[in-house]
């Protein structure tokens, strides 16, 4: 290793002087955690969620255990970190199934919203902004999709599609076996070790990342270019039928003229607000092109009118939260089906019905906005 004077001096390895001395150096450069090893033509970027995540048995009961790292990557996939020393007798014995068991609960027990909290929470801790964090993670120069980036955590949640990572100075071949035959035959979850080494100059130190257990199904479909996001043009081409694209057109200028902001995603167009006193932009509509049978959330088609629901709606505004109450909940709405899952609440209509019903549900869009907007 070249020093800082430009002499080449030698090196030795260093063993780390706890668990705790690893753990604080994977919360603070979680780009240890060597992405590009992991996924090679598409490298891995992460955020960190928390230190000692708490993890619940039950969605009604306190943590029961706690997760040593909780990092996210740009997919929006939930990544449990477990981190030991190569003389923690845990680590040829019981982290395997520790760690299947953390996740098990976790998927069930943990929410988006709350990991949005606690990632929010933490990183103004840190007196950084979460949304430039949020930016960097997902390479995007404007203003990131934070409500899109957590809707697909939460799908990821409910899909169980999770990365389990075994972090250690040094990983045992047992270990290591076990990770490659669970990463072969698990179809939701990826698994991985990592092994970080330390060294140490007389003047510079080093920590060299090595990624153990990936299999052909870690890269599987990685290298597909990810799908375009929609753009107004290519969004209003997609409709065949005259009458379905000047309705879709309408009411991207009636929410365009009442102050509205658009989110273009790779399979819909959500209609957002932003009130003083609510504290992110607030989606109450979104439109499906034609070619999409559904968007996120899932029961999306068409059109859509609702909003989603706070899991502590006393944490809001109430006069606020009171207007968005009313537009989910706006019935009777005759020709409109209702449109309520996990979280979401509202109703829908396919693109025949929007065209023959325009003129109401101009009216109903550009009247919450205002009211909204008032705010």
């Amino acid at each position: 290793m070249r020093g800082r004077e430009g002499r080449l001096e030698g090196i030795h390895e260093e063993t780390f002087s706890g668990e705790d001395d690893l753990q604080e150096l994977i919360a603070e450069h979680p780009e240890l955690i060597d992405g590009e090893q992991i996924r090679p033509d598409d490298a891995r970027r992460w955020i960190l969620i928390a230190r000692e995540k708490g993890i619940a048995e039950t969605s009604d009961t306190g943590a029961r255990w706690a997760l040593d790292h909780l990092i996210i990557d740009q997919d929006a996939r939930p990544t449990l970190v477990e981190v030991k020393l190569r003389d923690n007798s845990d680590i040829h014995r019981k982290i395997v199934g520790q760690m299947l068991e953390y996740a098990a609960h976790a998927s069930e027990t943990w929410t988006a919203d709350d990991l949005r909290r606690t990632f929010e929470e933490s990183t103004r801790a840190k007196d950084r902004d979460p949304e430039e964090v949020l930016a960097v993670l997902l390479q995007d120069e404007d203003e990131p999709d934070a409500d899109g980036f957590w809707d697909r955590v939460s799908t990821n949640l409910a899909a169980k599609r999770l990365r389990l990572l075994f972090i250690a100075d040094r990983i045992p071949d047992r270990l290591a076996r076990v990770v490659e035959f669970l990463n072969g035959q698990m179809s939701t979850i990826e698994v991985l070790a990592v092994e970080v080494k330390r060294f140490r100059g007389s003047s510079e130190e080093m920590f060299v990342p090595r990624v153990i257990g990936r299999t052909a199904k870690t890269g599987r479909g990685s290298s597909s270019a990810p799908s375009p996001r929609l753009t107004r043009e290519s969004f209003l081409a997609a409709f065949e039928h005259d009458r379905h694209r000047e309705a879709a057109a309408r009411l991207l200028a009636a929410a365009e003229r009442r102050g509205a902001g658009f989110r273009w995603g790779k399979h819909l167009v959500s209609v957002t607000v932003r009130c003083s006193l609510w504290p992110h932009p607030a989606t109450i509509a979104w439109l499906c092109p034609p070619t999409v049978l559904h968007g996120w959330p899932r029961w999306t088609k068409g059109v859509t009118y609702g909003t989603k629901i706070p899991e502590d709606e006393d944490q809001l505004d109430g006069e606020t939260w009171k207007v968005l109450a009313r537009w989910a909940d706006r019935s009777p709405v005759p020709y409109a089906e209702e449109a309520h899952a996990k979280g979401y609440k509202g109703w829908t209509v396919n693109h025949d019905v929007a065209a023959e019903h325009l003129d109401d549900l101009v009216e109903r869009l550009e009247s919450v906005l205002k009211k909204l907007s008032e705010y």
